[in-house]
């Protein structure tokens, strides 16, 4: 039980400390209000996803989180478009995952 309290309150904070972050980052793309929750709820359920994926398969806690940096840089930014943003998110992530995939750094 002590377990699933750490990682609940893991979760909790890093949800909570940049999820703003994230909506100043919609905001800045120009997202509507509903794009922004959507985005949100997204992020959350695949974070949730992953986490209790990779934390079974690998038999320890793995916890799986969204670019807060990214994020930030995003929101600081201007003149991107929504789709110019995720598809930037997308290509980082899947570069991310073949850097892990192919132990190659």
């Amino acid at each position: 039980m002590p377990a699933v309290v750490a990682g609940f309150v893991a979760v909790l904070v890093g949800f909570t400390s940049s999820v703003v972050i994230v909506f100043a980052a919609a905001q800045a793309l120009g997202a509507t209000p509903a794009q922004a929750t959507s985005w949100i709820w997204a992020l959350g359920l695949g974070m949730g996803v992953t986490t209790i994926g990779l934390s079974w398969w690998y038999r320890q806690p793995v916890l799986t989180a969204w670019s807060t940096p990214g994020a930030a840089l995003i929101a600081g930014s201007s003149g991107f478009g929504l789709g110019e943003a995720v598809g930037a998110f997308v290509v980082c992530g899947v570069l991310i995952l073949l850097a892990g995939a192919t132990r190659a750094f």
